[in-house]
């Protein structure tokens, strides 16, 4: 019993030690890549995650989005990111929803070659992976009313049985 008390608190530990902030770097440097970059944002370091607020998302050096907030929760065996009230430039608005209340990426070590996404906005809700190992996009959309309203992302998005579904390999 002791045991297992001491590896909870080590695990404990070394929740509360990561470098939170270097995590978040880490995805903005994967985002850059793509040509994404995120501005004037604000942290605050808990112990158990990192909040960010207020960041500008740039796309290729134009207004992409804005996100109000973001929380990255790196907690070993289920790391959680998620992202909360992001409104779209009005140039891109045609392409994405005009607003996602949130959006959750969540990684586990009991699955450690898949991300789970799950968002909601004005689009309805969806769902969806990222296959680590395929690079391999897929997201379920509910075929809403609020979708359709969108005709250039429903363009993009074929039919099965639960639903709309986007596909994308990076």
């Amino acid at each position: 019993m002791k045991r297992l008390v001491y590896i909870f608190y080590i695990f404990l530990i070394i929740i509360i030690v990561i470098p939170k902030e270097k995590l978040y770097f880490a995805f903005e440097s994967f985002l850059s890549q793509h040509h994404l970059f995120i501005n004037n944002e604000a942290f605050t370091n808990r112990l158990f995650y990192v909040n960010i607020d207020n960041a500008d998302v740039l796309l290729d050096n134009q207004e992409f989005a804005k996100i109000e907030h973001m929380r990255i929760a790196p907690w070993i065996f289920l790391n959680r990111f998620t992202l909360s009230n992001i409104v779209f430039s009005p140039l891109f608005q045609n392409i994405f929803p005009g607003k996602i209340d949130a959006i959750t990426l969540t990684y586990s070590l009991l699955n450690p070659l898949r991300i789970t996404i799950f968002a909601e906005g004005d689009f309805g809700h969806c769902s969806g992976t990222y296959d680590l190992m395929n690079d391999k996009l897929r997201v379920l959309f509910d075929p809403t009313t609020e979708l359709r309203a969108y005709p250039l992302l429903v363009n993009k998005l074929h039919q099965e049985k639960g639903g709309l579904v986007y596909e994308q390999i990076f």
